[in-house]
């Protein structure tokens, strides 16, 4: 399954981890940067998504067309995203097109001129996408579901930002905020796919030798790692929706802990499948939901186990009920071993599939290197489910559903707030 591995620092300082899988007609390179809202400070928050966009808006030799038409030429797919923890800028092509998407990738990626002219059109595309994110309530029940279990750390902050600080960001702020987070030391070259190992270190050594070579000073309060979440966090957002929005959010692992693995297999069973109980039990046996699910969020020092159902607001508090009896369930009783062995197989699929493509597969070293340091192979990941034991998985249930530490937030027309805060609490 897996092909050959390299580990290596770029003559520049930037860290190199690529897997080459040679029956792959693809290839897919991405540029990661450690910095995302969690490094942001509350006036800098929407900074690191803003400077995302602001990349592809032109270079010193391109415009934002012809980064657009150069790719298109070459019949790649060029995209970014940005995380509360960093940033990714990609490239998709076909292997022997792989210099030319390296030679844009890097264009833009070290030569972007963040012209001030571009930078008044973009923060407006950026201000629609915030008012769309708003106008969609999922989106905002997760982003709220977030900053009110993580309240007083760094990871509460929304990805998008506030409004206020994209109408108020100048190109300066951009320029010095890079300065500090794009440097060497803080960026990682992922790659996937059908690649000749020294051209490729050759490219990269050549395209990225205009690398910022400054010191990073990552903040303190980017450290999450003594966070613990409030006791009865609750928050309602009034919203004339036809449905309630309702999350839930207890402690979670981080992404270097091996206990994932069995937490992966104890969320399958709870509501990360349409087989597990809350699904068939909120959905299927009551018809309360459309949407019902759990979900672990790890982040490099901290994380989340978070559930989320959309139900109409007659069914909130049942629903509540229906969520906290299975949970009460889980942590009483554990689950059964026939559920485990199906569960453990079923993680055992979830990964192979997750990584059947080189984007998947860039995706997937990319970030373990950049917020862990480390970067398992498939044939790892496996053993380490396999190795997880019956027995394992109580640690990982009394650390993860920890209702001292539970935190609930609706959006919606919730009827009366102060009973479902009485009915979860």
């Amino acid at each position: 399954m897996d092909g050959t591995f390299i580990n290596e620092e770029l003559e520049c300082g930037v860290r190199l981890i690529a897997e080459k899988l040679p029956n792959f007609h693809s290839v897919t390179a991405g540029i990661w940067v450690g910095a995302g809202s969690i490094t942001e400070t509350p006036g800098e928050n929407g900074i690191s998504h803003l400077i995302e966009h602001m990349l592809f808006k032109g270079t010193e030799k391109r415009t934002s067309k012809q980064i657009a038409v150069d790719v298109d030429n070459i019949g790649g797919q060029i995209n970014a995203f940005t995380s509360k923890e960093c940033t990714c800028y990609y490239i998709k092509v076909i292997d022997e097109k792989l210099a030319d998407g390296l030679e844009i990738l890097t264009d833009l990626f070290c030569n972007a001129t963040l012209q001030s002219e571009e930078l008044d059109k973009e923060r407006n595309v950026v201000l629609e996408e915030i008012a769309m994110s708003n106008d969609n309530p999922e989106d905002l029940a997760m982003d709220l579901i977030s900053s009110t279990y993580f309240s007083g750390c760094s990871l509460e902050k929304t990805i998008l930002g506030p409004a206020d600080n994209i109408r108020r960001f100048g190109r300066e702020d951009l320029v010095n905020y890079m300065n500090r987070y794009y440097t060497a030391s803080n960026i990682v070259v992922a790659v996937a796919g059908n690649f000749d190992e020294q051209e490729l270190r050759d490219c990269l050594n050549r395209l990225l030798n205009k690398v910022n070579q400054g010191p990073l000073d990552v903040p303190g309060f980017a450290d999450c790692s003594a966070f613990s979440p409030q006791k009865d966090g609750f928050q309602v957002i009034d919203r004339e929706i036809e449905q309630v929005h309702l999350c839930m959010g207890m402690p979670g692992l981080n992404l270097s802990d091996k206990r994932k693995y069995a937490l992966n297999i104890i969320n399958n069973v709870i509501g990360g499948s349409m087989s597990s109980r809350l699904f068939q039990k909120i959905r299927e046996e009551m018809g309360m939901a459309y949407s019902v699910f759990t979900y672990p969020a790890l982040y490099a020092n901290s994380g989340m186990y978070g559930v989320y159902a959309g139900t109409m607001a007659d069914n909130t508090l049942q629903v509540a009920e229906m969520i906290l009896e299975e949970l009460r369930k889980v942590k009483q009783e554990g689950i059964t071993e026939e559920e485990f062995i199906q569960s453990r197989e079923q993680s055992k699929g979830n990964l192979i599939l997750s990584l059947e493509s080189t984007s998947s597969k860039m995706s997937a070293i990319g970030k373990a290197m950049i917020l862990t340091g480390n970067v398992y192979s498939d044939e790892e990941a496996l053993r380490f489910m396999e190795e997880v034991r019956y027995q394992d998985l109580q640690d990982v249930i009394d650390a993860c559903l920890d209702f001292d530490r539970l935190t609930v937030t609706c959006v919606g027309k919730v009827q009366d707030g102060e009973a479902l805060r009485k009915t979860v609490f």
